[in-house]
């Protein structure tokens, strides 16, 4: 009789609707092979929380796409066949070709700007001499005074009839995408723009935690501008503006490479828009627009519309290959185990091995969840800087005199394994050297870590660990 009653209790049906809730939940966690440590903050969190742990999952949980709408693979495949002049190139190539991503692409010319405004001025300047189509997708567009820059440059092309597509983020770019009536004069001069996962289309949709933070700027379908930095006053803007820039990286390239960023455009505003670019027909084959005796890239992409964790894999394997040196440099140093467990062994190996990050970010919660992984780091033989001139937003990493890795991707959970991204594999002594320059510039002026021997502080810090999978 009691259990009856129970059964006709509103109650009781709340919570069986509940529980069959988190039993999906969970397959669906299992069926995307997340890793053991993600796996269980998630675990954590359903059971900790709640109804709100699984409104959080239902709305941030998903990091792949399974809908008729998925993205295809990125097909394009470059003219020069021949592989890096390393032995990390090679392998890297051979990681590419068994996930069906192009492999390396030759004879490309690299200019890397570490100057805000030196990178602006460029930006510009390659804007509005444009003359056929201009490709651009952010993950932070403002109407600040770069913005606004920006803009107006782009409404002055597009009168002219050059091709304007504008694609952004709705999150990063959601003061934007809350006022887009700030955008109507672009679309009034012939221009394009879209929102990438806009959040009033379904704001309980599982592909709103998937959010696209690629940086790609395409000029003429032959001059490429990518790295990390976003379109704002924060990262780029004039010398006349009283304005204390972030540090980052931008970088211009010409050559075969920008075939592949312009493949991967090309899909996520398909995906967007449902609108197809234009046939290329300024784009002349391969060996005519190389420049010969140029740098090797490798241009991967990740993120829900890649099928595998490739960067992730390219990534974790150049860390194993390192003989002398890992230099990282990031913003959010949150790292997957098996990532954290690849720079302790290196150490172990006599790898040097130093991460330079800002003293203090712009997100206080990814602050929290970085301390004990630089804790562990630093106690186990690696060095840390804290830079804390400007905010440090820059993603590079240095294997040996070897390879530059740089593009939008930070080193945590989010960026190897949520995110759209996507990163250059560059073998390039020059970039290389000059990437040494500058990271020597700012661990010179930087703070050297030394972790905290506060039990309450280490007990605070592990137990954000418990949860810094899931920011």
């Amino acid at each position: 009789m009691e259990i009856v009653n129970a059964i006709n209790q509103p109650a009781f049906w709340l919570y069986f609707a509940y529980t069959i809730l988190v039993i999906t939940a969970v397959l669906h966690i299992l069926y995307q092979r997340r890793s053991p440590q993600n796996l269980m903050a998630w675990l954590l969190t359903l059971l900790l929380l709640p109804f709100i742990g699984l409104l959080l999952y239902i709305v941030l949980g998903s990091r792949k796409f399974f809908t008729k709408r998925k993205k295809p693979i990125l097909s394009i495949q470059p003219s020069f066949k021949e592989p890096p002049q390393s032995d990390l190139g090679a392998s890297i190539n051979n990681i590419l070709v068994a996930n069906h991503l192009p492999s390396s692409s030759q004879n490309n010319h690299i200019e890397t700007f570490e100057n805000a405004t030196e990178a602006f001025e460029r930006f510009m300047l390659t804007l509005e001499s444009t003359q056929s189509s201009i490709y651009l997708q952010t993950y932070i567009f403002e109407l600040d005074q770069t913005g606004n820059a920006i803009l107006q440059a782009l409404i002055n092309k597009a009168k002219q009839g050059v091709e304007v597509c504008l694609l952004m983020d709705a999150i990063g770019s959601f003061e934007l995408y809350r006022k887009q009536k700030k955008l109507k004069p672009l679309v009034d001069a012939g221009g394009q723009y879209a929102f990438f996962q806009p959040l009033l289309k379904s704001p309980f949709n599982s592909q709103l935690n998937l959010r696209n933070h690629r940086k790609i700027y395409l000029f003429d379908e032959k001059t490429l501008f990518t790295g990390g930095m976003n379109l704002s006053s924060d990262y780029l803007g004039s010398k006349n503006t009283p304005h204390t820039y972030w540090k980052d990286l931008l970088q211009k390239i010409e050559g075969p490479a920008v075939l592949h960023y312009q493949n991967i455009f090309n899909e996520d505003w398909k995906y967007t828009t449902n609108q197809n670019i234009r046939h290329l027909q300024n784009i002349q084959p391969l060996e005519q627009t190389a420049r010969k005796g140029g740098d090797s890239i490798q241009v991967i992409p990740s993120g829900p519309d890649i099928e595998t964790d490739v960067l992730f894999e390219c990534l974790l394997h150049s860390l194993f290959a390192a003989k002398e040196r890992i230099e990282i440099v990031s913003p959010y140093f949150i790292p997957d185990s098996s990532l954290m467990n690849a720079l302790l062994i290196a150490i172990k190996r006599g790898v040097k091995v130093t991460l330079t990050t800002p003293y203090k970010s712009d997100h206080i919660i990814f602050d929290l969840g970085r301390s004990s992984y630089m804790r562990e780091l630093n106690e186990n033989g690696g060095k840390v800087f804290l830079d804390g001139s400007t905010m440090l937003h820059a993603k590079l990493i240095l294997i040996d005199d070897e390879c530059a890795i740089i593009g939008s991707a930070n080193l945590d959970y989010r960026s190897m394994f949520i995110n759209h991204e996507v990163v250059n594999f560059i073998y390039s002594k020059t970039v290389i050297q000059q990437m040494k320059n500058w990271l020597n510039k700012i661990q010179t002026s930087a703070t050297v870590y030394h972790s905290s021997q506060k039990r309450r502080r280490r007990l605070l810090e592990n137990l954000t660990r418990i949860f810094a999978p899931i920011l």
